[in-house]
């Protein structure tokens, strides 16, 4: 479990700012969806919301960049074993972010496994690295 600590603070980072542009969006959303009222939309509008600005955002900021903006402030970059991404092995690996708590057993069974990193990253084919272990590559 390399870049631990660096993981861990890119991670929230990255929680904050989707949680912000969740709050965002939900509250924007409300104020339209308020005039159709349908209480099962009301209800469940913001769970979709959360799911798909996490899923979007962890998806397209890795698979166009290497990198969300926690791992740019904390000097990460992930990729598969050739430098690539994309944005099927993205999706992949950020599946367990949706709720978070699914997270802590991917890390858990990647570290009971061996595995040098979650084990979503081995299902994807993909681990996150530090910028200066890349360019030593």
């Amino acid at each position: 479990m390399e870049n631990f600590t660096l993981r861990l603070k890119a991670l929230i980072i990255d929680a904050i700012i989707v949680i912000l542009f969740s709050a965002l969006l939900n509250n924007i959303l409300y104020i339209i969806l308020l005039s159709i009222n349908n209480q099962f939309i009301l209800s469940w509008y913001p769970t979709i919301v959360v799911v798909l600005v996490t899923l979007l955002y962890f998806t397209i900021m890795e698979a166009k960049t290497n990198k969300t903006i926690g791992k740019k402030i904390s000097n990460l970059y992930v990729s598969d074993a050739e430098g690539y991404m994309s944005y099927s092995k993205a999706l992949i690996r950020n599946i367990t972010k949706i709720y978070w708590v699914p997270l802590i057993f991917d890390v858990l069974i990647g570290k009971i496994f061996g595995y040098p990193s979650r084990l979503f990253d081995k299902l994807a084919g993909t681990d996150v690295y530090r910028d200066d272990e890349l360019e030593q590559i």
